[in-house]
């Protein structure tokens, strides 16, 4: 019986091929976008979530209150993690994992700046990477191992083994090659390229027992039946109980949520990028949606040329079931059909999707999965799409259809028009939101950021760079291409560190705000293009007494308290320092947020970073300059210089990111409407072609007949904006209720965008009724 149905489907559809393509086309594209959207969505939920233990690994976060504000944050002291394997009996395994600045390592002749982590051995117990060579959790006992990732030991050895090698880090440190791992797969949040002994950082002294200082992160695994509840509830006051420090609670977060759900308010996870994934889902669901309709409606559209069909079937024998099976048959192929050509264009559009998304997936046309998952979603489409016409076709009775035309029962609901209004709402949304979209990012973008990242260059500064510093220095002010050059604690596009402790004269006790900490030796002004407002800027080679200044920002002056703040003393644990000089509000983390205290403290806080302005003129000619300069005072490292531009810029990626996705499945979205709309258009221009003819006999112009044509969808798409409007609005006002710093929604978006969505439809259906409007009369009406 099947057979006979997929013949006769076959038959259908080679009878009526340019309904069949615009169905076949408009599905392939509904499904492949729909594929390439799980395919990322799997990609996304594995992240985190794929090592052996997953289910027993958490990341140590904490909770803070402070003036009514809660913040949660999952950095931790050091002797956070050596307290916790010694109180709890129920932590099976714990390690260390701090985040630097990528380090030097040197082999011979060959050096190379690593992303580089001090982890202990409890690192490669909880998180099952691959070991090609070696005994990673061994390796990281003793303080002088190192372990490498494949793609650095090829750098640094070739295709020789590396265990037993040496390698120096940082031209200081000389380590020993124990353990080779296979390079970190893209579904793991680490990006370290070589792991170095926590071991180490306590063998040099590096390691206190001071819990004021949060500079690495923790991670724990638990036993075996360890119930996470109850052991949050034991943990909360860990460290009250360990370093009396009032109005903070401790909790373990599942790893396999941090990826997801690591966005908190009020102490509480309220999710994260599991938003983005939940929103492109859906969009995924209604691109397939729109596809559907379009076969939907075109097949209905057909409803009276078909009715006779089901009329000699009934007469002939055949019962209702067996004809929805047909209908779904016919339907059913046509989805396979479409998912043959999905296929396709998910293989030729697969490196443009990736480089959209920024990743490196993988087609998982190879998996066994795959093939169950393709049948289903075959069968799935081809139901969706055909169950609507199989049993309103099935429904006709013989009587009816064999004695004259079919009519279909009016009322005030016209599923058919219904569905052209979901199509075009749904279009008109997405249009809105990509437009939203852009103008947030370009509101963001073009802010005022209080420095100017163009032409600034900052550059790590390893051993030799800090004690060869003054001498660099000098040659580097004379270059010409060269306008100031500062030696700074953390570079001007990222916050290092941050207090509530800071202190000054009548500052109330209870009070604790939030102050993000830099340093600097001198002229940072100039180097990072601040505006000073008061004062003047540090310079500790004019003002030696400069070690122990500190120039504050409009914020950080105002929450003072001070109308005149210069000469006045902050205390930063231990250290004094003197107010020289005020400076506008600068943006060093995100963009999106309100601008934060800062205070840029003199080179007694520890320095990092050499930042140089340059002059913006023969930029090839003096970073060539430069680049010999710097291999004097530091041979044999690499000269690694980031613009502080091009890092700013890439702040934006995530947003830009659903910015780019949003508008492509927004074309997509578009081009299925079109698609329907065009083959409905000509459908009903095709039976509305007498009507057409007698009309052009009795007068009518090629004008009024395009307009009477497409009017009717005319008045669908406002319908379609009508529900759109306070979609979208919603929608989009939440989502911009996550920025601190963002536009507001105005009306020309909506107006804008009904524009679109109005040419769109004009255009789609008046290029039918044009056709239909210039035909002959007399070849219409002959036959009358």
């Amino acid at each position: 019986m099947w057979k006979n149905y997929l013949k006769i489907a076959w038959r259908n559809i080679l009878r009526k091929k340019g309904f069949a393509m615009i169905n076949i086309g408009g599905l392939a594209v509904g499904m492949a976008a729909s594929v390439l959207i799980v395919v990322w969505i799997q990609f996304e939920l594995s992240v985190d979530s794929t090592y052996e233990k997953s289910d027993r690994i958490y990341a140590v976060w904490r909770t803070n209150v402070n003036q009514g504000e809660v913040t949660s944050w999952d950095y931790t002291p050091t002797p956070y993690a050596e307290a916790l394997r010694e109180q709890y009996p129920e932590v099976e395994a714990v390690t260390h994992v701090t985040e630097w600045d990528p380090m030097v390592l040197s082999v011979g002749d060959l050096s190379f700046y690593e992303q580089t982590s001090f982890v202990d051995p409890g690192f490669f117990e909880m998180f099952s990477f691959k070991v090609l060579e070696g005994n990673a959790i061994d390796a990281l006992d003793s303080p002088d191992n190192i372990v490498l990732t494949e793609s650095v030991a090829k750098k640094l050895f070739g295709e020789v083994s590396a265990i037993g090698k040496s390698v120096k880090v940082e031209a200081e440190l000389d380590f020993e090659v124990r353990a080779v791992i296979e390079d970190l797969p893209e579904t793991t949040a680490f990006r370290f390229t070589a792991f170095l002994p926590y071991k180490k950082l306590e063998a040099m002294g590096w390691v206190g027992d001071y819990w004021g200082n949060n500079n690495c992160r923790t991670f724990a695994m638990l036993a075996p039946g360890v119930d996470l509840g109850t052991f949050n509830e034991k943990h909360k006051d860990f460290s009250l109980r360990n370093a009396d420090i009032k109005n903070t609670s401790d909790f373990l977060f599942p790893m396999s949520d941090l990826h997801l759900r690591s966005k908190f308010e009020n102490g509480k996870s309220v999710g994260g990028r599991i938003d983005l994934i939940r929103m492109f889902g859906l969009i995924g669901i209604v691109i397939l949606l729109i596809a559907c309709i379009n076969f939907v409606n075109l097949s209905t559209a057909q409803s009276e040329k078909r009715a006779k069909e089901v009329g000699i079937r009934k007469v002939s024998g055949a019962n209702r079931s067996m004809l929805i099976g047909q209908f779904l048959a016919e339907s059913t192929l046509i989805s396979l059909a479409a998912y043959g050509l999905a296929l396709l264009l998910i293989s030729m559009t697969f490196p443009s999707f990736n480089a959209l998304i920024g990743k490196e997936l993988i087609l998982p046309f190879d998996q066994n999965y795959f093939c169950f998952f393709s049948l289903g979603y075959v069968l799935l489409t081809g139901v969706l799409a055909g169950l609507y016409p199989a049993f309103l076709l099935s429904s006709f009775r013989p009587v009816q259809v064999l004695k004259a035309r079919v009519n279909v029962a009016r009322s005030w609901f016209k599923p058919r028009e219904a569905l052209v209004v979901f199509q075009f709402a749904i279009v008109a949304v997405l249009i809105a939101s990509t437009w939203i979209i852009r103008q947030q990012m370009d509101f963001v973008q073009n802010r005022d950021i209080g420095l100017q990242p163009e032409n600034l260059i900052f550059h790590p500064m390893a051993g030799p760079l800090k004690e060869n510093f003054s001498s660099l220095r000098s040659e580097v002010e004379a270059l010409p291409g060269v306008l100031s050059i500062s030696s700074t604690f953390s570079p001007f596009t990222e916050e290092y560190s941050d207090t509530n402790l800071i202190n000054w004269q009548g500052k109330d006790e209870a009070f604790k705000p939030k102050v993000n900490r830099m340093g600097v030796d001198a002229h940072v002004v100039k180097t990072a293009g601040l505006e000073l407002i008061a004062g003047r800027d540090i310079d500790v080679y004019t003002y030696p007494a400069d070690s122990s200044a500190v120039l504050i920002n409009e914020t950080a002056r105002n929450f003072m308290g001070f109308q005149d703040p210069l000469g006045e003393v902050v205390k930063d644990d231990d250290r004094e320092y003197r107010v020289v000089g005020v400076v506008k509000d600068f943006i060093i983390d995100s963009p999106f947020e309100k601008a934060e205290g800062i205070m840029i403290f003199g080179p007694k806080i520890q320095q990092n970073f050499i930042h140089i302005r340059l002059s913006g003129t023969d930029m090839s000619g003096t970073m060539a300059q430069l680049e010999k300069i710097f291999a004097k005072f530091n041979p044999g490292s690499p000269f690694e210089y980031q613009f502080a531009d091009e890092v700013h810029a890439l702040k934006f990626a995530s947003q830009q990111q659903t910015g780019r996705l949003t508008a492509v499945f927004s074309v997509l979205a578009i081009l299925i409407s079109c698609l329907g709309l065009f083959g409905l258009a000509a459908y009903i221009a095709e039976q509305r072609s007498k009507e057409i003819s007698v009309r052009k006999v009795l007068g009518a112009s090629v004008q009024g007949l395009v307009m009477m044509l497409s009017g009717e969808f005319t008045k669908l798409v406002l319908i379609a904006m009508l529900i759109a409007v306070p979609v979208s609005w919603y929608a989009m006002g939440e989502w911009l209720a996550g920025f601190d710093y963002r536009i507001d929604i105005g009306w020309k978006v909506f107006a804008g965008t009904a524009l679109i969505a109005f040419l769109i439809a004009f255009l789609t259906v008046s290029s039918q009724a044009i056709k239909a409007a210039l035909v002959n009369p007399a070849k219409t009406l002959k036959s009358e």
